[in-house]
């Protein structure tokens, strides 16, 4: 009764929950221009918009995403071969051990009908299925600790996940560990099913149970001699190997329950497989019950996020239905840190004291405003210097395992912000304002100065594209030179980004004579990495051109 009510309330508290989740979709608004939407508007739209999509040729790339994206998890192995490893041991370990173990009963005992859990290879894979949840984690928290910026991401929220799947999986081990050990168990066993009554036939039974089992018995209830040993193998091919494999086909269980052996007896009198036995459902309770609440909701919503991305454009997007797939994004972020490692900003941490610069925690802060709890000005205030640091690069965008369109919620964080006051900084404007007097890009021909001679960079389709560098540092990121620099700012003077925005300020001087020009190898890295499309590589090299054209001119 106890479990059946403690069941049935952690279902409530989910389903209520989940509900919850759903209409905050349909309500909450990152833009202020989004709250024009009613919830019945964008839920029309939502759906109108999938059934388009699954009655389309786009229901193809919808199901590539589900099975590729949301299953393989493809997005993590582009960015990290570990990370996609401990993902996908988690992935296939926790929905393992949910649809063979925990709901085993509906969903494995009706797809084979020799289904019993102490049989193989049930006994062996509920283990091998835990120990990859194990190794998950493992590595998980690994990467926490080694991959530089990840440490920064890491939230109450997250250690609480952590720490309950922990419990969870570590408490599923050692009560199957005690209760191959626990005599008490195997009496109860007995009693049911095997039906023995004579003494002398269950102390047999017992003594194969010690030696081949692992079960622990009090002193004098079990026999050494072979004809006793012989009895009881014949008992136990009658009555019980038809429902048990070896124990020790539960490796770690098993492993487990060795290294107890020396209190297996004392814990089992003192009742440990029960109180086991309520930890471990307790806490698979509580995990179902906060699945809304936790980082957990992405085995939900991912897959449907991914799927969505895969056959929507933004731009093109119904707003109503726009509006609430922001909404769905902030709650699918699953606080990764992703975004944070690879962010071309997240440097800048160290001289600009300001947690919201990092990507993961402007997704958080984002989310948090949304929902009505801003933080007060001060907060606003930090909230608008991590948006606008950004160099919009997309590559947050790119790189979140979850294909969140970060790029359009900060579009959405700045338009929310500049109609409370918080646009651009003044810093940002009188850059903007420098950059509107520079030449119109329609020009044919961008002049430079170097000791009174002028020459135009002729080849405007390739080297005036420098006008597109929005100095997101992809391309410096990418050179070899840069790379093999132990101080790339002293021995090139200017880093690739820096020429680009050299030239957009009009220091084309400043540009043609740093060593970077001159030192560049032409190997294209810089311009293929490029967001943006700028021909970084033939920038460079038409700005050597112009400089030797130039000391030329002046030798004459």
């Amino acid at each position: 009764m106890f479990f059946s009510i403690s069941l049935y309330l952690a279902l409530a508290i989910c389903v209520a929950g989940l509900t919850y989740k759903v209409w905050s979709w349909l309500t909450v608004s990152v833009d202020r221009r989004d709250r024009q939407y009613s919830p019945g508007q964008r839920a029309a739209a939502a759906l109108a918009g999938l059934g388009r999509t699954v009655f389309s040729r786009k229901v193809g790339a919808m199901l590539r995403a589900l099975l590729l994206d949301g299953l393989l998890q493809r997005r993590s192995l582009n960015h990290s071969v570990l990370a996609w490893v401990a993902h996908i041991l988690l992935f296939v370990g926790f929905m393992g051990l949910v649809l063979l173990h925990a709901l085993g009963t509906h969903i494995t005992d009706s797809l084979f009908s020799n289904y019993y859990p102490t049989l193989d290879p049930w006994l062996w894979l509920r283990d091998a299925l835990g120990v990859m949840v194990l190794v998950g984690v493992g590595l998980i928290i690994f990467r926490r600790l080694t991959v530089r910026g990840l440490r920064l991401t890491t939230r109450c929220r997250d250690r609480i996940a952590i720490i309950l799947l922990a419990v969870i999986i570590l408490s599923g081990f050692a009560l199957q560990a005690l209760k191959i050990s626990s005599a008490t168990s195997f009496d109860q066993m007995l009693e049911e099913y095997a039906g023995l009554s004579d003494p002398q036939n269950i102390k047999a039974l017992r003594s194969v149970w010690a030696q081949d089992y692992g079960v622990v018995f009090a002193p004098g209830q079990t026999g050494a001699d072979s004809e006793l040993l012989e009895m009881g193998q014949e008992l136990n091919q009658d009555s019980c190997v038809d429902c048990h494999s070896p124990a020790q086909h539960a490796f770690a269980s098993y492993g487990l329950s060795v290294v107890l052996r020396p209190v297996a007896l004392a814990l089992d009198q003192a009742g440990g497989p029960d109180i086991l036995y309520y930890i471990h459902f307790l806490a698979c309770f509580l995990g179902l019950a906060l699945l809304p609440f936790t980082k957990f909701l992405h085995l939900i919503i991912g897959p449907l996020l991914l799927a969505v991305n895969a056959v929507t454009d933004p731009p093109a997007m119904n707003p109503a239905a726009r509006a609430a797939l922001r909404a769905l994004e902030l709650d699918a972020c699953t606080h990764c840190g992703t975004c944070t490692v690879h962010c071309s900003v997240a440097v800048t941490l160290g001289l600009i004291p300001n947690q919201e610069i990092l990507p993961s925690e402007r997704v958080a802060s984002l989310a948090a405003k949304a929902h009505g709890r801003d933080g007060g000005r001060d907060h606003l205030v930090q909230m608008r210097e991590g948006a606008y640091i950004c160099t919009n690069c997309h590559r947050c965008t790119r790189l979140c395992p979850l294909g969140i369109n970060l790029s359009d919620l900060w579009t959405a964080q700045k338009q929310d912000l500049a109609e409370e006051g918080l646009g651009a900084p003044l810093a940002e404007a009188a850059r903007h304002a420098g950059e509107a007097a520079l030449p119109s890009r329609s020009e044919k021909q961008v002049w430079v100065t170097t000791g009174g001679f002028q020459k135009g960079l002729k080849h405007s389709a390739q080297a005036n594209t420098f006008y597109n560098c929005y100095n997101c540092r992809e391309c410096t990121n990418a050179c070899p030179l840069v790379f093999m620099s132990e101080w790339p700012n002293q021995e090139l003077d200017l880093l690739p980004h820096q020429v680009m925005y050299c030239l957009k300020m009009g220091l084309k001087d400043e540009a043609m004579g740093s060593r970077m020009v001159w030192n560049c190898l032409t190997c294209y890295q810089c311009q293929e990495s490029c967001p943006n499309m700028v021909q970084v590589t033939d920038v460079l090299y038409e700005l050597r051109y112009l400089a030797s054209q130039a000391a030329r001119a002046l030798e004459n």
